[in-house]
């Protein structure tokens, strides 16, 4: 049965660099990682994409998110053996066609959910993250990183001028300096905390369908075989009244 999925590849709940991060979780205990239903597999497909995301070219962001799709999902083909493999192993108490359905069931969720949920994300925040998360381009950096300088040294002196906040020594204008002039950085760092976070609610959303679906075949007693007939059955009945309905139209 699947396992309740634990954000574990992209954040740490402390204030953490993703580098730092990642170190910290790779040294880890085996015991310590629990891996989302069929062994992490929508985790590990997303961190696929995060690790091909420099091969994304500008152009194909450019052209919008349908080309971006289409790049996720030719990744994401190369993964179903592997998707099978592990429903395979996972589920070894489902019969061959409870697997097939299953297979199809998640293949739908990661084709309709998570590709273009990722890509949601990834075309936002790529073309952001190759500009520096600058505002400006990249010939302008420089400038605006000054003006974030000027911009701090105001509000420093507006602290030291303003008679209601007492703060009298002028040395205080220098933190704020400082402050203006490594404000990139912290939005760069902020942003990648965003984007992590995002991820990582995709990942456990998408885990925590999957285990509703493997649970939903663990307390299911009646066959796929069984329930196949039973929708195609409905599907004949539904087609039965349209076609009554029609002739009824057509007679009045």
């Amino acid at each position: 049965m699947g396992l309740r999925a634990e954000p574990h590849h992209y954040t740490l709940e402390d204030p953490m660099s993703s580098l730092l991060g990642r170190a910290f979780l790779a040294l880890r205990p085996p015991s310590a990682r629990v891996p989302g239903p069929l062994d992490g597999f929508v985790d590990s497909l997303v961190q696929k994409l995060e690790n091909c995301r420099a091969g994304l070219s500008d152009e194909t962001l450019a052209r919008g998110a349908p080309d971006v799709e289409s790049w996720a999902l030719a990744l994401y083909e190369e993964e179903l053996p592997r998707l099978r493999d592990a429903i395979r192993i996972e589920e070894p108490h489902l019969t061959r066609e409870a697997r097939e359905e299953l297979f199809r069931k998640v293949d739908d969720l990661v084709r309709k959910v998570v590709v273009p949920g990722w890509v949601r994300l990834a075309t936002r925040f790529t073309p952001r993250e190759r500009n520096g998360f600058y505002a400006l381009a990249e010939s302008l950096h420089g400038l605006e990183r000054a003006g974030w300088a000027l911009l701090g040294m105001g509000l420093g002196f507006l602290v030291v001028w303003a008679p209601f906040i007492p703060l009298w020594s002028k040395e205080w204008v220098l933190p704020f300096t400082v402050g203006g002039l490594v404000f990139p950085e912290l939005r760069r760092w902020l942003s990648f905390r965003r984007y992590e976070g995002e991820l990582n609610q995709l990942v456990t959303k998408a885990d925590s369908e999957i285990a509703r679906v493997d649970l939903a075949y663990l307390t299911e007693t009646t066959s796929v075989a069984e329930r196949e007939a039973r929708d195609d059955e409905e599907a004949r009945a539904k087609a039965r009244l349209r076609a009554a309905a029609g002739a009824a139209e057509r007679e009045g």
